[in-house]
């Protein structure tokens, strides 16, 4: 009986590790996605200096997508990666009042 509580225990030790790993990744997934473009640089900024990970290919990814975010603009200058057009409202925004 006593190998038997072993294996539950180890199981048991295995559950709780996966779940702080996964509550862990949506924390700083959740931190990445709040945080500002330019904090965003700052941080892969930081990273850079770590060594082992400096010169990872996903920071490199990472860096080259914020960069393009922050060139992208709002949409109101000649700059913008999307252009939009104010005379028609967004498709994912209805109006709030039932349809008659």
């Amino acid at each position: 009986m006593l190998p038997w509580r072993l294996e539950l225990a180890e199981v048991a030790a295995l559950e709780t590790a996966l779940v702080a790993l996964i509550v862990g990744g949506c924390t700083l997934f959740s931190v990445w996605r709040l945080m500002s473009r330019r904090a965003h640089l700052k941080l892969l900024e930081w990273l850079t200096a770590v060594p082992g990970i400096g010169s990872s290919a996903l920071l490199g990814n990472l860096r080259r997508r914020t960069l393009a975010g922050l060139s992208g603009g709002c949409g109101g200058c000649a700059h913008a990666t999307q252009q939009i057009n104010a005379s028609f409202p967004p498709a994912n925004r209805r109006s709030a009042a039932p349809r008659r």
